[in-house]
């Protein structure tokens, strides 16, 4: 009996040594599952953490890459104008700080080789043969034999001198005439005046505060006008032109191509922004707050025109006219972009090569009296044209930077892809342009206007400015003197039926 009760305690004691051990190393298994739980909470963590580095890395990279671009772009390989090429040095010395252009060398003035243009006697005697100008003969002495015929010289010279016009208006009980409105007021001023302060205004864009300086200068302080009847000129010339622009309107709706552009200015510190309908010898300019189908509607021209459209892109205007053109300018500086900042890829030089051939074969075709291209060639054209694109789609999957991956070379392949009828359009058909430019022309002076005067007072007289403009370039287009085309204007004439 005493072994086996020692046995039993000897089991239990081992027992109880073993439970213990258990308790010892069920805890210590707590403890380590804890550890290794809060382990895995703090992996988890830092791969978050990593995530969200790796995406915010792969953000800076992109934004260096177009930090990058931005830096990089000019007028060759962007739509900005070539006045931000220029590169100011880092040291400026002299008078001149402004003058940013590089030394050629030469010397001042004309160059040697170069044709002159000097004044002609045979103009001068054809223009007084047309009597197109006056004559006024000064006579002189000199020394010399006088059996010899009379040295004859010419001299161009511009008389501005201001004079009074005395109006009377008699009274006739047997007259039908009224009074005319714009003698209401005693004192107005003449047509010609405000023709000059129109054409000067307006298409030298020269401010109010000089414009009115100019006419007290030249008339010896006679004509003070003030910069508020400035403003009333533009304002009369505006409501007196309204039926020569819907002659403008009904022109460029008789076209068989147009061209329409935007660009943007302001009024008051706010946005505006002036639209361009244009061909060779019509452009009409309309003035709207904002972009998009609605100010389009609003003109209601493009609504009912029937011809082809030539845009820079604007995916808005592929609702009208019968046919769609893309500009092949606005293109190359795309790919020029693309070759400068992706230097490993062939197809954007390709693509750019390419255009330019077709286009450079053209002119040439062009000369020789076509109309057009073969069927063949134009085939041609399309397979070389695709054989580029099945490149293009190779070559951007190894582009290394997201950027110009994703936001830059898919876009354009995309629209290659998605336009490419619309950007070949030119050589199916020689009368189709191959660029946008003739718009860009067209916009060009309201950008000189904002770069001089920051913009406009109101919708109201941008218009009025505008409606202006539509006259004289149209006038210019048309070899008309646009000075005689404001003048008939405020005679309350009509132009440009045709």
């Amino acid at each position: 009996m005493g072994r086996t009760t020692n046995y039993q305690a000897n089991l239990f004691n081992e027992f109880e040594k073993l439970n213990k051990k258990l308790d010892f190393l069920l805890k210590e298994n707590k403890t380590q599952s804890l550890t290794i739980y809060n382990l895995n909470l703090e992996i988890e963590k830092l791969n978050k953490t990593i995530q969200e580095k790796e995406k915010k890395i792969e953000l800076l990279l992109n934004e260096i890459d177009r930090l990058k671009n931005q830096n990089n772009k000019n007028s060759k390989n962007s739509s900005k104008p070539s006045s931000t090429n220029i590169v100011t040095p880092k040291k400026k010395t002299g008078a001149n700080l402004y003058n940013y252009r590089t030394k050629t060398g030469k010397k001042p003035g004309g160059q040697y080789n170069h044709q002159g243009h000097n004044l002609s006697k045979k103009d001068v005697e054809k223009l007084i043969d047309e009597n197109k100008i006056e004559v006024r003969e000064i006579i002189h002495t000199i020394k010399g034999n006088s059996s010899k015929e009379p040295l004859v010289k010419y001299r161009y010279e511009l008389e501005i001198r201001p004079y009074i016009e005395k109006h009377i208006f008699k009274y006739n009980k047997n007259s039908k005439e009224k009074l005319p409105k714009e003698f209401y007021t005693d004192v107005t001023y003449g047509n010609s005046i405000k023709t000059l302060s129109i054409h000067l205004g307006c298409y030298n864009v020269i401010a109010y505060d000089r414009l009115s300086d100019f006419f007290r200068v030249v008339t010896n302080n006679v004509y003070n006008i003030c910069n508020g009847t400035l403003v009333n000129f533009v304002k009369e010339f505006g409501k007196k032109s309204q039926e020569t622009i819907r002659n403008l309107e009904n022109n460029f709706l008789n076209g068989t191509t147009g061209f329409t552009d935007e660009t943007g200015t302001k009024f008051n510190k706010k946005k505006l922004y002036i639209r361009n309908y244009s061909n060779e010898g019509n452009v009409v300019y309309k003035v709207h707050k904002n972009k998009g189908h609605n100010p389009i509607k609003e003109d209601n021209i493009l609504p009912k025109f029937c011809g082809g459209i030539m845009g820079d892109h604007d995916t808005t205007l592929y609702s009208y006219g019968s046919k769609n053109y893309e500009c092949n300018i606005h293109l190359g500086r795309y790919l020029m972009e693309l070759m400068e900042n992706i230097p490993d890829t062939k197809w954007p030089l390709l693509m750019y090569d390419f255009i330019f051939r077709m286009n450079n074969t053209r002119k040439i075709a062009i000369e020789y009296g076509l109309t057009r291209f073969s069927d063949d060639k134009v085939k041609e054209y399309q397979n070389e044209y695709d054989k580029i694109l099945k490149l293009a789609k190779e070559e951007n999957k190894q582009i290394k930077s997201s950027y110009y991956r994703i936001q830059k070379a898919k876009p354009l392949y995309n629209r290659l892809v998605k336009y490419k009828q619309n950007h070949l359009y030119f050589i199916e058909n020689f009368k189709v342009p191959f660029d946008d430019n003739l718009s860009e022309r067209d916009l060009r002076i309201f950008k000189n206007k904002t770069k001089i005067s920051g913009g406009f007072r109101s919708i109201k007289v941008a218009q009025d400015f505008a409606d202006a403009l539509s006259i004289i370039k149209t006038s210019i287009k048309r070899n008309i003197n646009p000075f005689e085309a404001i003048h008939a204007i405020f005679e309350n004439k009509v132009l440009f039926a045709n």
